[in-house]
């Protein structure tokens, strides 16, 4: 049970029990050959990795070198690092693949050459094929350029070809469930058009995007998949009904520090340092995050948005509750925007319960 009188400062809170019901209700859905390999960059913390464990998850996606030791150090033994390689950290990568079954993603033909020729690193590289979200990897259909990938792949000693990967961002853009599962069948079918083009080499296919994972009831035909958020969503995935509020793990509580009556305002301890500047439109209105109860001499639930954020300040306009209510030191409690941001913003300062 969360102990708010122990909260002085802003803080990060994480209910492990909803975030443990959100991995069961991702592993209700695969079927026995679908493999489950989470990212772990949306909470990069030892506590919310063990749930995981404990739930017999042992395959992990991070998004850098230095993530990957991070939970190699903890016990993981099996784990992708889901970005383009960056190869001036080669002598990590090295130390990484002597103990670990490391998976690397080539985001172009050059990186595969140049990984094919470092022979000290071990690796399963997988392909990965940008399906229109326009960030990195091969466009779908450029054939030629993933031929090349895979044919440096394929005469490297130290490489194995796996398959294709993809992250469809294009769903964080699309503000409801039909939309976002169309993007989600669009982006799935072009890599299933590809995995029938170079059949001869048996790749797999690999998806990722937490709206996608969410809202799909099964995964088959999908050899692997790598959501993140879900463990904790936000107020991105609340908004696009990707999730419910009852499902929402992160929150953040914030004391009040200034009270005007006269703008009906509060301002909180609580800024860009804290929550990161992302936002959302809400009733054409920018929200920063969002207060969702209320803690003082009472306890009550109530529905304001934090309108604007500076360096260590939080301005909300009293819309729909009584701006007497709220007394200097109240605590409120706040549903991130984007919890990725926030729980990396808040490593210093978060509490599990």
């Amino acid at each position: 049970m969360l102990k708010t009188n122990k909260i002085k400062s802003p803080t990060l809170t994480i209910n492990s029990e909803i975030a443990k019901n959100n991995i069961l209700s991702i592993l209700a859905k695969l079927g026995k050959s679908t493999i489950f390999r989470p990212h772990f960059k949306t909470h990069d913390n030892k506590i919310t990795a063990n749930i995981f464990r404990d739930l017999g998850v042992n395959k992990i996606s991070v998004s850098s070198i230095d993530m990957a030791l991070y939970f190699r150090s903890l016990g993981f033994k099996n784990i992708n690092i889901s970005f383009p390689v960056n190869f001036r950290e080669q002598k990590k990568l090295q130390k990484l693949s002597k103990n670990t079954e490391l998976h690397l993603l080539i985001s172009n033909s050059d990186a595969a050459q140049m990984l094919s020729n470092l022979k000290l690193i071990k690796a399963k590289a997988w392909i990965e094929i940008d399906t229109g979200y326009n960030r990195s990897g091969i466009l779908y259909n450029n054939l030629q350029e993933i031929q090349k990938s895979i044919d440096s792949i394929s005469k490297s000693c130290n490489l194995s070809f796996e398959g294709f990967l993809n992250h469809n961002g294009s769903t964080y853009s699309l503000n409801s469930p039909t939309d976002i599962l169309h993007s989600s069948f669009e982006a799935i079918s072009k890599l299933k058009d590809l995995q029938k083009e170079f059949s001869k080499y048996y790749p797999k296919i690999s998806i990722g995007d937490t709206p996608t994972c969410s809202l799909m009831e099964n995964f088959e035909g999908i050899d692997e998949i790598r959501p993140g958020n879900f463990v904790y969503y936000d107020l991105i995935m609340l908004e696009k009904k990707v999730c419910t509020k009852e499902q929402i793990a992160a929150k953040v509580f914030c004391p009040i520090v200034d009270i005007s009556k006269e703008r009906n305002e509060i301002v909180i301890h609580g800024g860009a340092v804290h929550f990161s500047k992302e936002f959302i439109y809400v009733n054409g209105h920018k929200s920063f995050g969002r207060a969702v109860k209320h803690y003082g001499k009472s306890v009550f639930e109530i529905s304001e948005e934090i309108n604007s954020l500076s360096q260590e300040h939080g301005i909300l306009k009293i819309k729909n509750s009584k701006i007497e209510n709220y007394k200097l030191g109240d605590l409120i409690e706040i549903i991130p925007v984007h919890s990725c941001l926030t729980a990396n913003l808040m490593k210093g300062k978060t509490l599990h319960y």
